[in-house]
């Protein structure tokens, strides 16, 4: 199986991810046990207080160290994102686009946590599409789901002008797995993604979570997700080529 792990924070000393180099490979292993055969690292980053220059420095440095480290080893290949945090106004922003995954059309957004999805917001998402051209991937979607705004977020993604992932945790705590179930149901979800962090706090769990999505989903559920997974693995690669 080829699966392709979208949302991760596995680069060394970036973000509150992996600390250093040692828990990376930590971490491409448990990846690599789970089934993961790529990876894309998603280093925050937050327009309020980062600097876009020293940002891409900074992780394109971490991300050279890594792939040099790990290339005479049997682990998942990286490719480089970022998480965008939302800014007011990013939809006219053409400088979003230097935060694209791995030079393609796909942009990994990520919302403020517990503020109310506003018409501010949707007109930026909507804007992130018609305007620049990007397809905007709304990261942990679930997280969002009891916020003021939360289903015309979800029409965004009916109409086609987001997209969306859900964490594997959300499938594994018992607090987030109907939310997570109903949206998998619903058609909201294009991917599955470990968001891991660290080995022990926030592993990754992409394994038990297609496991809990075949139990109470289905195969066919299941296998939707991991299809989806390779098609824009394939989308990475031919721009990557």
């Amino acid at each position: 199986m080829t699966y392709l792990d979208i949302h991760s924070h596995i680069l060394p000393d970036v973000d509150d991810g992996a600390r250093d180099l040692e828990m990376s490979i930590t971490l491409l292993q448990m990846l690599k046990d789970q089934g993961v055969t790529h990876v894309i690292a998603t280093p925050h980053f937050y327009p309020d207080s980062d600097n876009a220059e020293e940002y891409a420095e900074t992780t394109q440095k971490a991300y050279i160290e890594l792939t040099e480290e790990i290339k005479h080893r049997d682990l998942p290949k990286i490719f480089l994102g970022c998480e965008l945090r939302y800014f007011n106004g990013m939809g006219k922003s053409s400088a979003i686009k230097q935060f694209v995954i791995s030079g393609t059309k796909y942009l990994l957004l990520e919302l403020p946590y517990g503020a109310p999805v506003t018409k501010t917001v949707l007109q930026d998402i909507i804007d992130i599409s018609e305007r620049q051209g990007l397809v905007p991937i709304l990261a942990h979607i679930e997280r969002y789901s009891r916020v003021s705004g939360f289903k015309k977020l979800l029409k965004l993604i009916s109409d086609g002008v987001a997209i969306a992932h859900i964490n594997a945790g959300a499938l594994v705590a018992k607090e987030s797995v109907r939310i997570s179930e109903k949206l998998i149901k619903g058609g909201y979800i294009s991917y599955l993604a470990s968001d891991t962090h660290s080995p022990n706090s926030r592993p990754p769990q992409i394994d038990k979570a297609l496991s809990v999505i075949t139990e109470r989903l289905g195969k066919s559920v299941a296998n939707r997700l991991i299809i989806k997974s390779n098609r824009l693995l394939e989308e990475i690669e031919a721009v990557n080529e």
